[in-house]
């Protein structure tokens, strides 16, 4: 979708969202450009981010038209209720991002070349290497398997919550191992 041209005085949105909500659908087009503008600049204001601001907008105006005739109140105005629909998308958006753990470009740091940070990072693997090969082959292949995808998409998978115990399990097992070779906590 891309934004118009032009948009219509915003007083008019109130009575074009309530023909939406009594099922006149010739009327999209114009709550469309009522309501991109405003939402496009508030998802660009939360979000930072050109791309994933025209998605929740666009997510947001697809809820938004669908939505009209079940959820909008005639008694409110129209613009604060699309708006709350435009940032709830943007707080959705923003959880799905965190529980990805996906970064935006400019938030991902430049690889070190600090020769210091180098050897330990290395040491910290030997270590790490070291402690997983102390466990069992089971703990191994679990945690192997699970981290790696392989687990969930075999034919002869266990059920998820099966892998998710013996992951458990095996993280205990492997911190612990950890712990007593290395005291660290």
């Amino acid at each position: 979708m891309s934004a118009p041209t032009t948009s219509g005085d915003p007083a008019e949105l109130d009575p074009l969202l309530a023909r939406l909500a009594d099922g006149d659908r010739s009327v999209f087009p114009q709550v469309f450009a009522q309501l991109w503008p405003p939402i496009h600049r508030l998802c660009r204001s939360l979000l930072k981010n050109e791309a994933d601001a025209a998605d929740a907008a666009q997510e947001a105006l697809q809820k938004i038209l669908e939505r009209a005739p079940a959820d909008y109140d005639r008694n409110r105005p129209a613009l604060p209720w699309a708006l709350a629909i435009a940032g709830w998308e943007c707080r959705t958006l923003l959880r799905k991002r965190q529980r990805r753990r996906e970064l935006p470009e400019q938030e991902i740091a430049e690889p070190s070349v600090d020769p210091e940070h180098s050897f330990v990072q290395q040491d910290l693997n030997r270590a790490a290497l070291e402690a997983l090969g102390s466990l069992s082959e089971v703990d191994r292949e679990t945690l192997v398997a699970t981290f790696w995808a392989e687990a969930a998409s075999a034919p002869d998978a266990a059920p998820a919550a099966t892998v998710r115990k013996r992951r458990q399990r095996a993280l205990a097992r492997l911190r612990d191992t950890f712990r007593r070779l290395y005291g660290l906590d």
